[in-house]
């Protein structure tokens, strides 16, 4: 599949999975708070509607109906016959010697009272505990009765005890355990007693008046009161319920699919326009289009599934992420896509809007090149910064006081920022996944106590010298050319390494002895040319990333070991020479920073044989190697312009004179020294 091919497969992908996972019904919301100015516009009611009680007042009535609810209690009407029946055997059989016979028609007149009324179990005290009435039904009627005139076992034994009777009789009747023929008439209904409150419960409406079309709910700076506040979820409540319509549906589903679509063939002309490089790498292209799928998709959910502020939300994660991987330019026009689409769905859109930009761009400007993990921290705290100035700014242009700005929402900024820190650790993940090469990681592998370095030092001292000076020439050239000079620098350390294999046959490891004497001029091409193999060989042993190897694959190009391939040709004159066992296994360089690499690798070398270093003599050779690297077309590949050739070469010439600069030549001071004292 061609690069054109994956770009549009991606952006269809990305358009679907996006308009899939956006919410489908029309949330619709304001952020303000009960007893603070209402900083929107006049908000108008388009259409007629009720004003819902909140669900605190309509509990309140319910609560009220349920305090003042007179339960329901059964007669038994056989238990009071059976009490007065056994009460007057009793008597008959013994009472009758202990009490007079008044006492006794008392005693009785009195217990048959308390069963008229009522008795109930001490158990269903609870039941009637600040109730007025309680309600007694018999068969099919029932009668609304006082609590006043209902008494328990306890209280109904304590009534039938205190009758007005001889004081010998209430003593001796005190000795008949009395009690036993007080027993509870009054079972408590509770399943009816429930039913009967719930129905009047739910009688209780949940309106408490009207709103008519194009009445005016709410004038911006007006305070918002807490009747204010429940016409205002009314209206919001009713808006989001005709938005479940199947034909809003329909027309969301199809009004999404036209902005996503529109809205990425955005990113797709910028890409085709502006960053073909970028599209020919396919890992970029994934890692773009995935980021901001996945970015979008989670502000949907989000927005969905909770009822958070979208603030909390870490959005500048996303273009931190595009600007460390990518470019600036690309970094935000991706990030303006994922704004674009999120705001369609998102609560306070403008202010969404406004804020996430402002924010994205405070993350592409602190983060010009990462270096250090307290930048991180410092792009954190700008960012809130930019947060919290702009929603400000905002709310001061509709508010007439300081004090009225809503502070609340500075705590999602917090926490926004502090979530903002997890792109670091989030970094090493997308460097494994997409194969990426962040500037901590090269800084990392830049460090010479590397330990492929180190070795690289301790046995090939002049290869790693070397390796010094052309990191220092090339990552100069790239800042020159804003290319990324951290990866140039780091990739200069180690585009040599391959030279560890065998140090001896370099010229910059010999001492006096040149080991090539000995061996043939084929022989000799193999193994300089084969340090480019080792060198592969050895970054994939020490996992170095990808695009360290590119710079070790790419520093000699198709180049020729012209040395070897010459004095070859000597020695075999007239005879066609294959010029393959000679020639680097390349390929060309492909960016800038593998051209200026290789420059700088030539260009170093050959300035160690120069006899005389002049100005002169230092320019003439850049100008020499360059030009005929440029006429070998090394660099067709990359996308070195004639212009910034020019600008490496003045660089080149520029660190050069500066490496080779002669000292002046002090007088011998031991000499000044014995004249003084002469």
């Amino acid at each position: 599949m061609g690069s054109r091919q994956l770009l549009l497969l991606l952006s269809a992908v990305s358009a679907l999975l996006i308009v899939y996972f956006l919410p489908k019904k029309h949330i619709e919301r304001f952020n303000y708070t009960v007893d603070k100015p209402w900083t929107y516009d006049v908000l108008i009611a388009p259409f007629s509607f009720s004003v819902e009680k909140s669900d605190e007042a309509w509990q309140r009535e319910a609560d009220s109906i349920a305090r003042s609810f007179p339960p329901y209690f059964v007669r038994l009407a056989d238990v009071r016959d059976k009490a007065l029946a056994d009460f007057d055997a009793f008597y008959y059989d013994s009472l009758y010697r202990v009490i007079s016979s008044g006492s006794y028609k008392l005693l009785r007149n009195s217990l048959q009272n308390v069963y008229d009324d009522g008795v109930i179990q001490i158990s269903d005290e609870d039941k009637i505990q600040g109730k007025d009435n309680i309600r007694i039904y018999s068969g099919n009627s029932s009668v609304l009765t006082p609590v006043s005139a209902v008494k328990t076992t306890r209280d109904a034994y304590k009534t039938v005890t205190e009758t007005e009777i001889m004081a010998y009789d209430r003593y001796a009747l005190l000795q008949h355990h009395i009690e036993e023929f007080i027993r509870p008439n009054l079972s408590y209904d509770a399943q009816r007693s429930a039913q009967e409150l719930e129905a009047l419960q739910r009688q209780i409406s949940h309106f408490k008046g009207m709103v008519v079309a194009d009445q005016k709910i709410i004038d911006q700076g007006e305070i918002v009161t807490v009747e204010k506040s429940q016409i205002i979820e009314s209206y919001l409540a009713r808006v989001n319920e005709k938005a479940a319509s199947r034909r809003f549906m329909l027309l969301t589903w199809g009004g999404q699919l036209l902005y996503v679509v529109f809205v990425l063939l955005a990113l797709l002309v910028y890409l085709i326009l502006y960053r073909k490089d970028n599209i020919e790498v396919r890992s970029k292209l994934l890692f773009l289009y995935s980021s901001i799928t996945v970015f979008t998709i989670g502000v949907s959910l989000f927005i969905q599934y909770t009822s958070w502020s979208i603030f909390v939300i870490p959005c500048p994660m996303l273009v931190i992420m595009l600007r460390i991987f990518l470019d600036s330019r690309t970094a935000f026009t991706g990030y303006f896509v994922f704004v674009m689409i999120t705001s369609l769905t998102a609560p306070l859109p403008y202010e969404y809007m406004v804020l996430e930009f402002m924010a994205g761009l405070t993350g592409i400007y602190s983060l010009k090149e990462l270096s250090q993990r307290s930048q991180i921290i410092r792009t954190c705290i700008l960012v809130f910064l930019s947060y919290t100035v702009f929603w400000s700014a905002i709310q001061m242009t509709r508010l007439e006081n300081l004090s009225d700005i809503d502070l609340s929402v500075f705590f999602f900024f917090a926490i926004n920022c502090i979530l903002l820190l997890l792109v670091y650790p989030l970094l090493f993940v997308l460097e494994k996944i997409f194969g990426f090469t962040s500037n901590v990681t090269l800084i990392e592998l830049s460090n010479f106590n590397n330990p492929l370095l180190r070795e690289l030092a301790e046995k090939a001292p002049g290869t790693f010298q070397h390796s010094i000076q052309v990191s220092a020439l090339a990552a100069e050239a790239a800042t020159r050319l804003h290319a990324g000079s951290q990866l140039v620098r780091t990739a200069a350390l180690y585009h040599d390494i391959g030279k560890l294999s065998n140090p001896p046959f370099f010229t910059e490891n010999q001492s006096g002895v040149n080991p090539h004497d000995k061996l043939s001029p084929e022989e000799s091409a193999v193994i300089i040319t084969g340090h480019v193999r080792e060198g592969l060989a050895l970054a994939d042993k020490y996992a170095l990333p990808a695009a360290i190897r590119e710079f070790i694959a790419t520093h000699h190009g198709k180049g020729v070991a012209r040395y070897f391939f010459l004095k070859y040709r000597k020695e075999h004159p007239g005879e066609e020479v294959d010029i393959e066992p000679f020639s680097y296994p390349g390929p060309n360089p492909r960016s800038k920073e593998t051209a200026i690499l290789m420059m700088a690798d030539a260009v170093e070398a050959a300035s160690r044989s120069l006899t005389e270093y002049s100005e002169e003599s230092i320019g003439a050779l850049v100008d020499r190697i360059i030009d005929t690297q440029i006429e070998e077309g090394y660099f067709r590949e990359s996308d070195l312009s004639w212009i910034e050739v020019q600008k490496v070469k003045e660089v080149f010439k520029e660190k050069l004179r500066i490496m080779y600069h002669t000292r002046i030549k002090y007088p011998d001071a031991t000499v000044d020294l014995h004249r003084k004292r002469e």
